[in-house]
């Protein structure tokens, strides 16, 4: 209850200052449509927090429905944020930072257990990266950024609840370091209001104290965005509508230096974004996620979908 209240006070503290067989484990912060396009402008702070819900309720062999039975469902509720200022016209620093409600599993009833409910909370890896303005071309409106950093656990220590360790399912952080390497391609049409841009990510993974490395993560976005025209000019420079289509590749875990045969996936999601703007600073927008096609190694929990809701805020120091 206590590391549940850090965590919405740790997201409420954001914007009070103005300043602005079984793999559910997930290897780093759930990402989806809050992620900066690249670098921001010089002496920039733009502070974004987000809320983001997932279940997932059947097995997956392969590509195929299981009816393998250990957990009934899984879901989670993480909040986070990303904060970035611009240092120099071409170089940013920006930092992730996020933190579980819950992670939980529940235990499928057709089995003889004690309880059938397991909860992990806390705070999760925070990323500190570097970001350069590799490339810029205002008269083709063509910006090209690349980043790098370094990936930092909240705690190398497991969690523990009632003096047992709680399973790798539900551990709010990976325990050990490791490094996020990112790109972003943006094009601009300015006369169609529309955007498009692309961001790759790949999260390396380091062993931790229990000897457990999670897969590496390699995922590619693609983003078309469209500025809403409405009967009504003032609504008209507020709605902005986004569809990204998310590849999500992740390789094998290992435990103590052996294969995990049920790790690793392939999965494609489609994620409708709806976004207002309020006074050229703050912006505010509703996520969904929906899978449309995954594929797991062994057999493993499968998403069913997820929600979320994001706020940012950009401030500007002269």
């Amino acid at each position: 209850m206590v590391i549940k209240s850090v965590c919405i006070l740790f997201f409420v503290t954001l914007f009070h200052f103005n300043l602005f067989s079984q793999c559910f484990s997930s290897p780093g912060n759930p990402i989806g449509g809050t992620a900066n396009l690249g670098s921001v402008e010089k002496k920039l702070l733009r502070i974004s927090a987000f809320h983001k819900y997932s279940i997932s309720d059947h097995y997956h062999k392969g590509d195929k429905n299981s009816d393998f039975i250990l957990y009934d469902k899984a879901d989670l509720n993480f909040i986070g944020s990303i904060i970035a200022y611009g240092l120099t016209r071409k170089f940013t620093i920006e930092t992730e930072l996020g933190c579980f409600i819950n992670k939980s599993i529940y235990y499928d009833r057709r089995m003889t257990l004690p309880e059938y409910k397991t909860t992990g909370s806390g705070f999760s890896n925070t990323v500190i990266s570097g970001k350069y303005n590799l490339y810029y071309n205002p008269g083709k409106s063509i910006k090209y950024t690349i980043s790098a950093g370094a990936k930092i656990p909240f705690s190398t220590e497991p969690q523990y609840v009632n003096g047992a360790i709680l399973p790798i399912d539900v551990q709010p952080s990976t325990g050990t370091y490791g490094a996020v390497i990112q790109s972003y391609l943006l094009k601009e049409n300015s006369f169609k209001a529309m955007r498009y841009f692309m961001i790759n990510r790949v999260e390396i993974n380091a062993v931790n104290k229990q000897e457990y490395k999670f897969g590496n993560a390699f995922i590619t976005s693609l983003f078309v965005s469209k500025k809403l025209h409405f009967r009504w000019q003032w609504l008209t420079e507020n709605w902005t509508a986004i569809l990204q289509v998310r590849h999500e590749y992740r390789t094998k875990s290992t435990n103590e230096g052996n294969e995990v045969t049920a790790s690793g996936s392939n999965l494609l999601f489609i994620s409708p974004q709806l976004n207002y703007s309020i006074s050229e600073k703050w912006n505010v927008s509703v996520i969904a996620d929906i899978p449309m096609y995954q594929y797991y190694n062994g057999t493993q929990l499968a998403n069913k979908f997820a929600v979320g809701f994001n706020i940012s805020r950009d401030i500007v120091f002269k």
